[in-house]
Parts: C-alpha cells; sequence; structure tokens
C-alpha cells in the first residue's frame, strides 16, 4: 500500500522542480527611460564658484543609498548612461530634432530599376525560348524517327 502511495509523488517530483525554478525573486521593472535637466553648483572652471551648471541625468538612475552606503544602480541605468555618452548634442536627449522630410527618392528609383529590370529579362527570355524553339523545328529529333 505505501509503495502504490510514493509513485504518483515520485512522478510530480520532476514537475514541482521545473516549477520552483520558475520563481523569480525580482519583481516588476519599470522600464520608464528618459533624461531630466539638474542643477549643479561649482562649475568646471576655476573662479566658477557659486555659479550653477546644468547637467542631464537619465531618469533610471535614480536610486538612493543602502544603508551601508552602497548605491546599486537599477537595471536600464547602465544603457541610458551610455548613450548619453555617444550622442553628438547632448541637448537632444531633452529634446530631438525635426527630421525633416523623408528621403524616398532613393528607395524610389531602385524599385523602378528592379521592375524595369525584371520586364528586360522577362522579355529577353522569352525571345531566346522564341528563337530556341524556331531553330529547332528544323532538326530531327530521335522522336521525329
Amino acid at each position: 500500500m505505501k509503495q502504490h502511495l510514493d509513485k504518483p509523488l515520485w512522478r510530480l517530483l520532476p514537475l514541482l522542480a521545473l516549477l520552483t525554478g520558475c520563481q523569480s525573486a525580482l519583481g516588476p521593472m519599470s522600464w520608464e527611460t528618459g533624461y531630466r535637466q539638474v542643477g549643479a553648483v561649482g562649475g568646471p572652471l576655476p573662479g566658477s564658484e557659486g555659479m550653477q551648471r546644468q547637467l542631464i541625468v537619465p531618469n533610471t538612475c535614480q536610486a538612493e543609498p543602502d544603508q551601508s552606503g552602497i548605491i546599486e544602480l537599477p537595471p536600464g541605468c547602465a544603457n541610458d548612461l551610455n548613450l548619453q555618452l555617444m550622442v553628438e548634442h547632448p541637448g537632444d536627449l531633452l529634446h530631438g530634432q525635426e527630421m525633416g522630410p523623408a528621403r524616398a527618392g532613393p528607395v524610389a528609383r531602385a524599385a523602378h530599376e528592379q521592375l524595369n529590370g525584371r520586364k528586360r529579362a522577362n522579355e529577353r527570355r522569352r525571345r531566346l525560348e522564341e528563337e530556341a524553339s524556331g531553330s529547332m523545328s528544323g532538326y530531327a529529333t530521335t522522336g521525329d524517327l
């Protein structure tokens, strides 16, 4: 009787192990990206103390130090910092530039060339097939014997 009860438990054990592996300790993450402008006291040049300069800081990097004084950066902060270092104009992170009109000319020309190239290739293939069938009509084949 005891063996009969143990069998279903052993069958469920791998399933339970898989399900416990799916449990995550992380809660839902906020992927709100963006940048904000903050003021910092003291300029980079000597004699500019008391002047306020503007810095751009990623929104995802808002973290408070824990009790030991260590600041753990949240997910996405490093990506935003890297992007901030790569842009040409840091002000574009706050307000982007106008895109301007779409450049559809090269795409339209390429599509036109592709379509015309297919037409020419089909015409050439058709002409070659006609020439081949016309030239073969004067010759005897094994099927004619």
